[in-house]
């Protein structure tokens, strides 16, 4: 009997609207309901995630960040958090400026009430409509650099940058050495790159085992699901782990567990209702 199920978003719980389905919600309410633990990992920010799950009434734990900061959704009850130093933070933010490079710095500012940190003059609208933060993020918890002490943050969770892919490619040269942080790299639309700095020690995995340990939840009572990269330990270790239907080659071929349907098709939701049969019914 399966204990535990982590979740990724996007691809996976989320559509390709960014919705989540009433199905789904009121069945992963059955299953905590049921004593079933219930865990979110994704690559985004803590403070993205509460709209997209505002209908789950529940202090579930939210591995964000990929792995550098979890809280529970309700209480906001701090697990874990893995902060990029003050010294790696500002090697990349100096050679980001000499550059004529834009940083978006995601920090761990909960108390003061801003999230992230963005180069003055750029324009906060046109900043949520490039994807690198969710437009249901409020402006209000954007901040200039000039609004703040920028070269004494502390609490930096990920540096991130979005443009062509000639230039990321280009400042990517700069850091690939660099031992101490994680580098992520992704493509967006618009033929755009994203480029994010982590802590080398920001693991959603280890985050989320460290978790299950304190909770005596076995890896062999997890089943999880993802379709990208960065779900690859999660969907590799859990007792049953699951590649969507949409999710890219290289997870599928670590398992044989592959959703009959996509994201857009509630296949997390259909998969769920199969394993846990006993709770939801059929």
């Amino acid at each position: 009997m399966f204990k535990a199920v982590c979740l990724d978003l996007d691809g996976t719980l989320l559509d390709d609207d960014k919705k989540i389905s009433d199905r789904s919600f009121l069945l992963l309410d059955n299953l905590i309901e049921n004593g079933i633990e219930v865990i979110i990992a994704t690559g985004r920010h803590f403070y993205m995630v509460s709209d997209f799950l505002k209908p789950l009434k529940r202090d579930i734990m939210v591995c964000a960040n990929n792995g550098a900061m979890s809280r529970f959704k309700e209480s906001n009850k701090l697990v874990n958090v893995e902060y990029v130093s003050n010294c790696k933070f500002l090697e990349i933010y100096n050679k980001a400026l000499e550059c004529g490079m834009n940083p978006y710095i995601y920090v761990d500012s909960f108390v003061d009430g801003y999230h992230l940190a963005i180069k003055d003059g750029q324009p906060k609208k046109s900043h949520f409509e490039e994807n690198i933060v969710d437009k249901k993020i409020a402006v209000d918890s954007v901040r200039y650099f000039s609004q703040i002490d920028v070269k004494s943050l502390e609490t930096v969770l990920c540096i991130a940058f979005l443009d062509q892919k000639e230039r990321i490619d280009e400042f990517f040269e700069y850091f690939k050495d660099e031992e101490d942080l994680v580098k992520n790299l992704y493509f967006v639309p618009n033929g755009k790159k994203v480029l994010e700095f982590q802590s080398k020690k920001a693991d959603k995995w280890i985050a989320i085992t460290n978790y299950l340990k304190s909770k005596n939840i076995s890896l062999s009572e997890v089943v999880s699901f993802g379709d990208e990269f960065n779900d690859k330990s999660m969907v590799k270790n859990s007792g049953m782990g699951f590649a969507m239907k949409n999710g890219i080659e290289e997870l599928k071929s670590l398992t044989n567990n592959i959703t009959e349907f996509t994201n857009n098709e509630d296949g997390v939701y259909f998969e769920l209702k199969k394993i846990f049969k006993d709770i939801v019914g059929e």
